[in-house]
């Protein structure tokens, strides 16, 4: 009887062995070598994961920030820009600008230049309207930035840079230094042979030359926030012999000006030959434009204007000021501004940037620093008033002008 089964096996029993010889492991030696080019655990390639980022990574945000960062930077991509009202020329702000939108490229940051207090007012006539208002206040004015806290216009906010910044950066309430600007003296290189390094000196010159420095020397009003700020503090610092200083000055019959180019046009000009309190942030950035200019830091009292910053109440993009307030506040954000002529402050940048504050205390001396705070005492007009008065009389200006006080409530 035919086996069908004995008949199956003794017919696939050769294609078994042919099998078994390609085998891999198998050889007809017998010796278990593969084949060349078969693959074995041994030489098989290894399949590497497809790398995953957070989306702090994915940004490049400094890994000591929380996780939840994230969660703003989600939100940010919803929101419709930034409007910084600032002091600061826009050329100023271009590297900082720049850099930050190398990590939020949809956040487009739009710096507008106003005057110290004009940021304030700005606001206030804003404030409740259906027109865009500031994102982001930066400003010196120091009074202002009280009434601000007072009426509640700041955003609370803390920052996740905080730790790494000095004491008197944060002023608390979500207000921070975005740069501490030393007030410079500035002269005519040709018009000016001893050229000043001290508030001494200069007094000294307007004493010795009177008649020649009459009407050419300036500096900024105290009616200007950044004027009262800059003489307040530098008074309160050196008492009566600033005082004699001043009135020195006051002598020549000085112009009394604010903050702005056309004060650096009047020094390149001739028109005037020494200013004096003059920020860095608007000098430091034109120097190409004004060969004709020299400076130095005040060495025997040098004044630290520090450039307060804090997000508003009132903001349309509150997720996209935090990312530009903590990108302005790190160790790359304060390299950028120091690229548009601002001050850095960082300790950990220190030998990253030329223009550095350890550098203005290694040139003056750290206990010839002078720092504007937002000291409670400036709300006080029984101790505000009599230093305008002394001070309107001692530059021989109109003793009516009021105190530089913004009391408009939003």
């Amino acid at each position: 009887m035919f086996d069908k089964k004995k008949y199956f096996f003794i017919f696939i029993l050769p294609f078994l062995l042919i099998f078994s010889a390609c085998a891999p492991g198998a050889s007809g030696s017998g010796t278990g070598a593969a084949l060349e080019g078969t693959p074995t655990p041994e030489n098989m390639p290894t399949l590497q994961p497809t790398p995953t980022f957070s989306i702090l990574e994915l940004h490049y945000v400094p890994p000591y920030y929380s996780l939840f960062y994230g969660d703003i930077i989600s939100a940010s991509k919803t929101e419709n820009g930034l409007l910084v009202y600032s002091p600061i020329n826009a050329a100023s702000w271009e590297p900082a600008i720049r850099a930050f939108q190398e990590h939020f490229p949809w956040v487009n940051v739009l710096p507008l230049e106003v005057a110290a207090g004009e940021a304030f007012t700005r606001y206030t006539a804003e404030y409740g309207t259906n027109v865009r208002t500031a994102d982001i206040i930066v400003s010196p004015d120091v009074v202002a930035w009280q009434e601000f806290i007072a009426q509640g216009q700041v955003l609370t906010y803390r920052s996740p840079e905080e730790a790494y910044l000095p004491s008197w950066a944060r002023s608390g309430s979500g207000i921070y230094a975005l740069s501490g600007e030393p007030l410079l003296i500035v002269y005519n290189k040709q018009l000016v042979v001893t050229q000043p390094e001290t508030m001494e000196q200069v007094g000294i010159l307007a004493s010795a030359f009177e008649n020649e420095y009459r009407d050419k020397i300036s500096t900024l009003d105290i009616t200007s926030p950044d004027g009262f700020a800059a003489n307040w503090f530098w008074l309160g610092s050196e008492g009566e012999p600033g005082w004699n200083v001043l009135n020195a000055i006051g002598k020549t019959s000085p112009t009394l000006t604010t903050a702005d180019v056309r004060l650096l046009q009047a020094v390149a000009s001739g028109d005037i030959r020494i200013a004096y309190f003059v920020p860095s942030q608007l000098l430091l950035s034109r120097l190409e434009e004004f060969p004709e200019l020299g400076w130095s830091y005040i060495k025997d009292g040098q004044p630290i204007l520090l450039y307060n910053m804090a997000i508003t109440q009132a903001n349309a993009s509150p997720n996209s000021a935090k990312l530009f307030l903590d990108f302005l506040l790190s160790q790359e954000g304060q390299v950028a501004l120091a690229m548009g002529g601002l001050t850095p402050y960082r300790s950990d940048i220190t030998r990253v940037s030329q223009l550095h504050l350890e550098t203005v205390s290694q040139q003056v001396g750290q206990e010839n620093l002078i720092f504007s705070d937002l000291a409670p005492e400036l709300q006080d007009a029984a101790l505000v008033q009599p230093v305008l008065e002394r001070w309107l009389q001692a530059m021989k200006a109109d003793p009516e002008i009021p105190a530089p006080v913004d009391t408009a409530t939003p």
